[in-house]
Parts: structure tokens; C-alpha cells; sequence
């Protein structure tokens, strides 16, 4: 397939004539029989060839909502609140095969405005159907909303996909009173969800789906994960060109028009804690060539900032070289930040070259402070490797973050402490200290389950004593964690170490957005 390198915004701009809203049991049929045949030529009488042929080609109008979150926990009571970061692209990858296909495809990012029932119900009466990504950290407000809109158009087809729809596709779609409910990558079947909904298809014939057919719960083929990620339109940005990205704390923390792209989907790493690859198993990456077709588009759209969301970015070190070759070659004059990467993958020559391409951030899983902890956590990394990482980022000149996790089963109050130093003494940026949480689906989750200390329909569990997950309470693990953030941000070293770095680069975002999270409030 050729790379789509001449996509434009124009080519996406088509007049479209909505379809007359169809009801979903009307739509869930097993099959077309005479009748139906019969009931479509009745309904074309009176048309001539060229309106029956318009009336046979009508599209519908999708409007697709990422719900917000209550926002990233920092301790106790207190959370970073929630600000339009990055872009929902999971969104825009189906809008642009929908686009792609006739329909028109209306986004709306909660993370990036407040929430209006009023604006809301007037746009549903336009939709013909509705999607929502459900994250588990969005759990409650998704509900709120798919409660809504089935209250004022109870008619409408409510679509779900997203990360927690992979894990439970089934409870999701009975809790959402949703009804159809996607399990995977819906780029692949988006087109005929649509044609689905259009009584063109039957539901039953496409992979990947939960869907509802008089009360009962049907379920289709699973859907295999993507395996040539080149062969993906790229995402629809100007939908959401309405909104500003790139804040934290209310701070603008790019610089210009920001995006985000992703070159890679899967994890090839098997971390006990995480539980990502049930929600995505397997790792595929797209070409370099393909990734710089996808950035010659970014930057016609005139974007400045971009930030890399892969969960690992620098995985294969010759297809990132080309990659940061391809835009020190072009000259971008991207400012762009590394959302994910390992210690164990920081070379000097690939940290060179990230400079020279316009790396300015870079986001570190560092975890503990212990050997044995990581090995635990199976992270295959050392204590050695994670020093060199966050000095050789710190002499190139990034803003370096890293995060750490607190409360392993086999962690003691002495190893918690010494991680807490080994943050001190490293020349971070950022700190960020969690609890653990068995997460749904992680290989710890897993034998907790098998061993019974966990029921199979919870999702992120304490690492508690009291049920036998760990050596503190889910309360001492918070206080822990706020005695971690104390220890870092209010040592003068890190102080005065920041603010050197602010005159030096001319940048206070960083230290404004300090101050503010130190300001926060306790709920």
C-alpha cells in the first residue's frame, strides 16, 4: 500500500447528507430476506434512478466524546487536575477512515472543555450515532455521559472502545446500557460498524464486537492486533484543531500548536506490574519512512510542538536513528517530548541525535531504587543503568522526568526509603511517586487472582497487607508517596537546581507549574 503523504484537511472537507436516525434493534438483524428486499425497493418508489441511487449513498454524521478524568494522583487527597495535554487520537484514527469513507465525524475532548449538557443534547439531535473512548481512569464521568445520552435520545447507537472496553467488553457494555462495544483496534472494522448501522451489514458478521440483540449479549470473533501499522490513515487532526494542547497545572508547558504522534503500538516488555499487554498484546512498530510521511503532515498543519506517546519510543535503535536522521534532515524545528522510554535504551550516540532533532523532554520508567525490586518487577534494568539514563539526559540538556513505584509485596520500609534517595540524588526534573496497584490484567494481578487474594472483576487493587498483597496498608503507602514528593521538591538542591535551569533555558513554565501543584488543595 502506498504511504498517504498527500492526505490533506481539503480532501476530508465533503458536503454530506445525513441518514434518517434508524433504531438499533431494527439494525441487529441476522439477516436480509424478502422481505427486506421487498421493504427497501417500497421505500425508493416515486425516486428517479439518479435520487434512488442518492438515497441508496446516504452518510451519517458520528460524534465521538473523550470523557475527562478526575486526574493523576499525587497524594492523598490531592490530584493533578486535568488539562488538554495531548490530543485523543484513538479517536481520530476512526474519524479519519470514517472521513475516509463519506460520513462526518464531529470530536469533542472533555480534557480540553468544560462540559455542557445543553451544548451536548443540541449536538446529539444532529449525530446519527455516538462513540466514547472508556479509559479506566474515566470510568465514572464515561457513565455519566452514556447515561445522559441515552436519556435524551434513547434511540441513538452508543458506541464504546478504548482500553478498558479490551479488558471487559462484555461488563462495559451492560454497564453503559450502550450497544454495540468494541474489544481491540477498531480501525479495521470501523467501516463496517458504520455500514452496520446503515442495515447494509449485519453485526453478527463483524469481528472484535459485543453487541445487544433483544436483551441478550452477542459476541463475535476476536479481532487480532494490527500487525502493519503503515497501512493506518493518519489521524484526523483538524478536528480538534479547536482546542490548545500542550498545559499542565494550567500551564502552557510547549511551545506553539501542539500534537502528539504514536510509532509504535504493543509493549515488548513483560513488567509484572503493568497491564498493558492484555489490553493490547504483542509490539508492532510503523516504518521510519511511514512516520516521516506522517510528520511532513504535521508540519503542513503547522504544528510546533509534538510529543512521542509511545509507551517505549527508542525499542529499535536503526529505526529511531532513521527516523531522527529523516528530521534533522528536513529541518522540522519541532520542539518534541519522549512520553516513554527505558534506561536501558539511552545511548549517547541516540541521545545526540535526539537534540539535534529537537528532543527537549524525556520521560523515564525507573521504578526503584533497588536491585531486587527490579528484578522483581522483571524490569531487566540496573541501578547502574538508571544513573547513566538520567545523567546522559541531563547532559544533553532535557527536562528529564521519572517515575517510581512504591509498595512491591517483597518491599521492605528500608527499600522504600532508599528508592526516596536514589530520587534524591538524581538529577530529575520530575519526580513521580505511586503506589502500586494490581492492575487488571498484569501478571500480578493474575496470580492474585489465581491465588484468590483478588476477585476477577476488579481492576486496580492496593498493594494492601490486609489482603494479603503487600507489607503496609493502602493508607501507608499514601503517606509514603507524599513523603517521597516532599523529599524531592522540597530539597533545596532540586530548588535551586530548577531555577538555574529556568534562566538558563528562559523557560519558568516548569517552576510555575511547581509552585501550583505544591499549592493544590487537599479535597
Amino acid at each position: 500500500m502506498k504511504l498517504r503523504c498527500n492526505k490533506t484537511t481539503d480532501q476530508r472537507e465533503i458536503t454530506h447528507q445525513l441518514l434518517p436516525r434508524r433504531r438499533i434493534d431494527y439494525l441487529l438483524i441476522n439477516h436480509f430476506d424478502e422481505n427486506d428486499s421487498k421493504e427497501y425497493e417500497q421505500s425508493n418508489q416515486g425516486l428517479n434512478t439518479k435520487d434512488a441511487i442518492h438515497h441508496h449513498e446516504h452518510t451519517m454524521k458520528f460524534l465521538f466524546i473523550f470523557p475527562s478524568h478526575k486526574g493523576f494522583q499525587i497524594a492523598d487527597r490531592k490530584h493533578f487536575p486535568v488539562n488538554p495535554y495531548s490530543p485523543p487520537l484513538g479517536l481520530l484514527y476512526l474519524a479519519a477512515v470514517l472521513e475516509n469513507d463519506g460520513h462526518t465525524v464531529e470530536v469533542i475532548d472533555y480534557t480540553a472543555e468544560q462540559q455542557d449538557h445543553t451544548a451536548l443534547a443540541h449536538k446529539l439531535s444532529s449525530a446519527d450515532a455516538v462513540g466514547i473512548t472508556i479509559c479506566t481512569g474515566s470510568l465514572s464521568n464515561a457513565k455519566n455521559l452514556a447515561e445522559f445520552i441515552k436519556q435524551t435520545d434513547p434511540e441513538i447507537p452508543l458506541l464504546l472502545g478504548g482500553p478498558h472496553c479490551s479488558l471487559v467488553p462484555r461488563q462495559t457494555l451492560l454497564n453503559f446500557s450502550a450497544d454495540i462495544c468494541v474489544q481491540g483496534e477498531a480501525e479495521p472494522i470501523i467501516s463496517q460498524i458504520a455500514s452496520a448501522l446503515e442495515g447494509k451489514q449485519n453485526l453478527s458478521n463483524i469481528p472484535g464486537i459485543y453487541y445487544k440483540e433483544n436483551d441478550i449479549i452477542r459476541y463475535t470473533t476476536p479481532l487480532k492486533p494490527l500487525d502493519n501499522l503503515d497501512e493506518l490513515l493518519f489521524p484526523a487532526r483538524h478536528l480538534v484543531e479547536k482546542y490548545d494542547y500542550g498545559y499542565m497545572l494550567k500551564e502552557k508547558m510547549t511551545k506553539g500548536k501542539t500534537t502528539s504522534i504514536v510509532t509504535s503500538r504493543g509493549c515488548p516488555y513483560q513488567c509484572t506490574f503493568c497491564g498493558y499487554t492484555s489490553v493490547r498484546p504483542g509490539f508492532n512498530m510503523r516504518s521510519a519512512e511511514n512516520v516521516l510521511c506522517e510528520l511532513d503532515e504535521i508540519k503542513r498543519q503547522g504544528y510546533k510542538s509534538i510529543m512521542i506517546v509511545d509507551n517505549n519510543f527508542l525499542v529499535n535503535k536503526k529505526r529511531d536513528e532513521q527516523i531522527l536522521d529523516g528530521i534533522i534532515q528536513k529541518k522540522y524545528d519541532f520542539t518534541i517530548w519522549i512520553e516513554g522510554s527505558r534506561v536501558d535504551l539511552a545511548h549517547k550516540r541516540l541521545y545526540e541525535k535526539m537534540k539535534k532533532a529537537g528532543v527537549t523532554c524525556i520521560s523515564l520508567g525507573l521504578e526503584s531504587g533497588n536491585q531486587d525490586i527490579l528484578n522483581f518487577y522483571k524490569k531487566h534494568t540496573t541501578l547502574a543503568q538508571i544513573h547513566h539514563a538520567v545523567r546522559l539526559s541531563k547532559d544533553m540538556g532535557f527536562t528529564t522526568s521519572g517515575s517510581f513505584v512504591l509498595g512491591a509485596p517483597v518491599e521492605s520500609k528500608k527499600q522504600i526509603k532508599q528508592t526516596i534517595k536514589l530520587a534524591q540524588s538524581l538529577p530529575l526534573d520530575v519526580a513521580h511517586f505511586v503506589a502500586l496497584g494490581y492492575l487488571y490484567g498484569s501478571p500480578l494481578w493474575k496470580e492474585a487472582v489465581a491465588s484468590g487474594k483478588i476477585q476477577p472483576d476488579e481492576f486496580a487493587v492496593p498493594a494492601d497487607i490486609r489482603r494479603g498483597l503487600g507489607n503496609f496498608t493502602e493508607d501507608e503507602l499514601k503517606n509514603f508517596c507524599i513523603k517521597a514528593h516532599r523529599s524531592v521538591y522540597f530539597n533545596p538542591r532540586f530548588i535551586l537546581r530548577q531555577l538555574c535551569d529556568a534562566i538558563r533555558k528562559k523557560d519558568f513554565h516548569f517552576i510555575k507549574a511547581g509552585f501550583r501543584m505544591l499549592a493544590i488543595k487537599e479535597e
